[in-house]
């Protein structure tokens, strides 16, 4: 339950400010896949993260109307492929609402840096978003490569700054 301070002090927070600086973090890029009725389903994301290592558990945020990840929550199972810099324009292209998410994804799928097969372990509705959690099941990993990277609204990639 939220005091009647916390929502004053949310109140006048400015969408386009917040989009801002939440832009200012930088993320990994991930195509979430599954099916439903035997049919591919893919959704690309940017909130993916690590949960827990005990149980093994990761969650993205798919949009709450999100029509693609109703049609796959049904299947309760799904896998996270953690995409590299030569994805870009996949990723770009897949992002689009009503893109055909499968047209050339194979080489994507296969040279994903990692993967990570998961079923549903739990889902929360978070405003505008659904938080869901996935118990993994299955992790594959491929040798190290140049990761996509997502930053201020464009795609890029990450060099070491060395140590």
């Amino acid at each position: 339950m939220r005091s009647a301070n916390a929502l004053k002090a949310t109140a006048g927070v400015d969408e386009g400010d917040l989009r801002a600086a939440l832009g200012r973090f930088a993320t990994g890029v991930a195509f979430v896949t599954g099916e439903a009725d035997g049919a591919p389903l893919g959704l690309i994301v940017s909130s993916f993260t690590a949960v827990s290592l005990r149980p093994p558990l990761v969650s993205f945020c798919p949009a709450r109307d999100s029509f693609t990840w109703r049609r796959m929550r049904t299947s309760r199972r799904f896998a996270v492929h953690v995409l590299g810099a030569r994805h870009a324009a996949f990723a770009r292209r897949a992002g689009a609402p009503g893109a055909d998410r499968f047209d050339g994804a194979e080489p994507v799928l296969r040279e994903a840096l990692a993967v990570l097969d998961c079923e549903l372990d739990a889902e929360h509705v978070a405003g505008d978003h659904r938080i869901v959690v996935g118990r993994v099941h299955e992790v594959r990993v491929q040798a190290v490569r140049e990761p996509l990277v997502h930053w201020a609204g464009g795609l890029g990639s990450f060099r070491s700054l060395g140590e």
